[in-house]
């Protein structure tokens, strides 16, 4: 099986293995070590014994010449007989140290030095060392010779074991060393591997949650080949897939919806003129020869203006369902809201007090004439919803996602709650009938909605309503560039 398709469990337990058998490995090996040094300090022990046994024959061999003491000779005897022993019992871990010659070098000078001691004196008399001078001289010259052959190969041996020992002691060191890198480096290795994976996928997956909040339900194309992550975004794209079906469906729900909505208004709306047209006419055809000629004006008159009021419906319709290229332009908020203001003017109620508090250094990339519709439209109900005396308020100010708001408050009479919902729908006003088609807030959303924005409503029944539209902001000397809805 390819390591590409392993699942990133089986990843993991195997890195996790292979650093487990690597530390029972060192852990053993750290235990070998430390048994071969245990036998080889118990073994410099002895070969200690040698080096001390070495010295004190030395030592009490220069007493004897010294001092003629007989006692330090027999102690010296005493000594030797300590290294003859050690020697022989540590004979095969000795001749692991040094070399044959150098072992049978060191038997000889035990045996010349034990035979010389013997000539040079003996336990009834002086010996031969004290015949002469010229004899005791070069009795002491032989002596120190052999004495020294033997203490230099006894400090070899128990220097080259104190060396064994630091070997060994530096192999376990380094050993132990190397299996706390190789852990460690394993360990760290495993984590990168799997954060690097898991990041990887989650910054995959938190992008595909931000296409899906705008409305994009597009599949992940590329699929990781870690098996559970595999299986996580297979999971995904499922999801992603139903979610466009159920958009799909609910977007024709709400079509079907929205068209059997508009055909309602439409036929109320164009009906009323209709009716009106209808009953001017009958009137005026019953008593067209009796009636004088101002009540006929009238009656006319009434029916020019319902026809005007259906064609203003017509042409309503007919904006909304053209799909024309937005002129974008780089416009500064607080001018425009001034220029949207100056356009209503005769509008406005006189009991009705407007307050504008726009940051002046504001831009949004905007259709001129459709956003100023946009504003007119929501200023415009605002006065309507103030029966009396009242304040429209208006504020745009720049929030911390770098969005433009805009807030149009007023003090009018608010919005049922049953009402708030439907706000935004073809045809639906709470107007009374005649005063309104319903369609300037349809009108406005979709106007906001095509500049990329934001729309919504609070309101209160009694105590006035609040419009806060969200557009995005731009740099003062953006270009004009054209933009279709």
């Amino acid at each position: 099986m390819s390591w590409s398709l392993i699942s990133l469990r089986y990843k993991v337990l195997i890195g996790v293995a292979g650093i487990y058998l690597f530390m029972i490995a060192t852990i053993f090996g750290s235990y070998y070590f430390m048994t071969s040094l245990e036998s080889k300090i118990s073994y410099l022990e002895e070969i200690s014994k040698v080096e001390e046994a070495a010295l004190e024959i030395r030592r009490f061999e220069k007493n004897y010449f010294l001092y003629g003491d007989r006692q330090s000779l027999g102690t010296a005897f005493y000594h030797l007989n300590r290294v003859q022993s050690l020697y022989e019992k540590n004979l095969s871990k000795i001749e692991e140290l040094i070399s044959p010659e150098q072992s049978r070098e060191f038997r000889e000078s035990l045996t010349d030095y034990g035979r010389l001691l013997k000539e040079c004196s003996s336990l009834a008399g002086e010996g031969k060392c004290f015949e002469t001078p010229e004899t005791r001289a070069e009795y002491e010259k032989q002596i120190r010779k052999s004495g020294s052959s033997i203490l230099e190969i006894a400090e070899n041996l128990a220097k080259q074991k104190r060396a064994s020992i630091r070997e060994t002691i530096s192999a376990n060191m380094k050993l132990l060393l190397l299996g706390l890198t190789v852990a460690g480096v394993g360990f760290v290795a495993i984590a990168s591997f799997l954060l690097g994976r898991v990041n990887r996928s989650l910054r995959q997956l938190e992008k595909s949650a931000e296409s899906f909040a705008k409305g994009e339900f597009e599949p992940i194309d590329n699929l990781p080949p870690e098996k559970e992550i595999r299986e996580i975004f297979t999971s995904f794209n499922n999801m992603a897939s139903r979610l466009r079906e159920r958009e799909e469906q609910l977007v024709q729900s709400k079509k079907l919806a929205s068209l059997g909505t508009m055909l309602a208004g439409v036929a109320h709306e164009i009906n009323n003129p209709l009716s009106n047209i209808s009953s001017s006419c009958e009137i005026l055809l019953e008593e067209i020869d009796e009636t004088d000629t101002e009540f006929k004006k009238n009656l006319l008159r009434k029916v020019l203006d319902q026809v005007e009021k259906a064609r203003t419906i017509v042409l309503n319709l007919l904006e909304f369902s053209r799909n024309k290229e937005f002129a974008l332009e780089n416009l500064n908020l607080a001018m425009l809201i001034e220029k949207t203001l100056s356009l209503i003017q005769s509008q406005k109620p006189p009991g009705v007090q407007v307050i504008s508090n726009v940051n002046p250094n504001l831009f949004i990339l905007a259709d001129k004439q459709r956003i100023e519709q946009a504003l007119m439209n929501l200023i415009t109900n605002a006065f309507h919803a103030i029966e009396e005396e009242g304040q429209v308020r208006i504020r745009g100010f720049s929030s911390n996602d770098g969005k433009v708001r805009i807030r149009i408050r007023d003090t009018g009479s608010g919005i049922s709650k049953e009402n708030l919902a439907r706000i935004f729908d073809p045809f639906f006003t709470t107007k009374d009938v005649g005063k309104g088609t319903g369609l300037g807030l349809f009108i406005t959303h979709d106007i906001i909605l095509r500049h990329k924005g934001t729309i919504r409503v609070e309101s209160l029944k009694g105590q006035g309503t609040v419009f806060s539209i969200s557009l995005p902001s731009v740099e003062p000397k953006e270009c004009i560039r054209p933009h279709e809805s």
